[in-house]
């Protein structure tokens, strides 16, 4: 492979990388309310994170994080939503998330915690 070649190939993946880091300091996955079981969760009570651009996610929206600012342990995030199913637009706006840790939050007075990957029926 050409030194030329080699460069342009060293500067996607630096490109693809940057473009994917977290823009919140949390694992990917599921989170529910702290105190509710993993296990026979309700969609209700499940929200989501996957990592990159995504903010929280619940079980019918779909949403991007637009700006984000912290402070210590205190993130305010503006997103848009839009719904899975039909794609229309619905409220996004700003959250305010304290982040425990990375696998646990709060927002809107309520707490969470980490439950892997995808949900436990």
């Amino acid at each position: 492979m050409s030194k030329a070649r080699l460069a342009i190939v060293a500067v996607s993946m630096l490109s693809v990388g940057a473009a994917a880091a977290d823009m919140l300091p949390l694992k990917q996955g599921i989170f529910v309310p702290v105190g509710r079981a993993c296990r026979g969760a309700t969609n209700a009570e499940m929200v989501n994170y996957w990592g990159g651009n995504s903010s929280i996610g619940v079980a019918q929206a779909e949403c991007t994080i637009k700006t984000v600012t912290h402070k210590g342990m205190t993130y305010t995030v503006t997103d848009v939503c839009k719904d899975i199913q039909s794609g229309d637009a619905i409220e996004g706006g700003k959250t305010v998330l304290t982040i425990a840790s990375p696998t646990q939050f709060s927002m809107f007075g309520k707490s969470y915690r980490y439950c892997g990957l995808k949900p436990q029926w």
